[in-house]
């Protein structure tokens, strides 16, 4: 058997910048409502079909009820990186770079609005307190992690 370690005497390998860029934060994160929501989407459909098949006719639009909440399920989240903040709702989404945020508010100790420069409040759909660590490593120090101990 043969082992892969430095033999005594000889100086380890040093890793290479890939695996170092590895080790460091991620380039952005993406906050995403979770997908197991399209669990009871697909159970919405199944209670829905023997109404809407056996009554027919407008009952049919009742089949527009789960595309709905399924279209929110996948499209809102929010995604921030080094430059930028993007928060995508069902209907639109906003941008703004990390020098238009003036402050984050926290509601209720769950949802998270950004506070721009401007007086603007834009939710930032699916993130969370705990999420907070994230943003301020993503941030590159523009935010600090509230939950750091020094």
């Amino acid at each position: 058997m043969s082992e892969t370690s430095p033999e005594a005497g000889q100086a380890a390998p040093e890793p290479t910048e890939s695996a170092a860029e590895q080790a460091s934060a991620p380039r952005s994160l993406t906050f995403r409502v979770t997908r197991v929501h399209l669990v009871f989407v697909a159970a919405l459909i199944m209670f829905i079909t023997p109404v809407a098949t056996m009554a027919g006719g407008p009952w049919l639009l009742l089949y527009l009820i789960p595309l709905v909440l399924a279209w929110w399920v996948i499209r809102t989240g929010t995604t921030v990186d080094a430059e930028q903040v993007r928060a995508r709702t069902a209907l639109g989404s906003t941008r703004f770079g990390w020098d238009e945020l003036s402050s984050l508010r926290l509601h209720e100790n769950r949802w998270i609005k950004a506070v721009l420069t401007s007086g603007k409040e834009v939710r930032l759909p699916a993130v969370r307190v705990r999420d907070l660590p994230g943003l301020a490593a993503i941030s590159g120090g523009r935010l600090t992690d509230p939950t750091s101990q020094e």
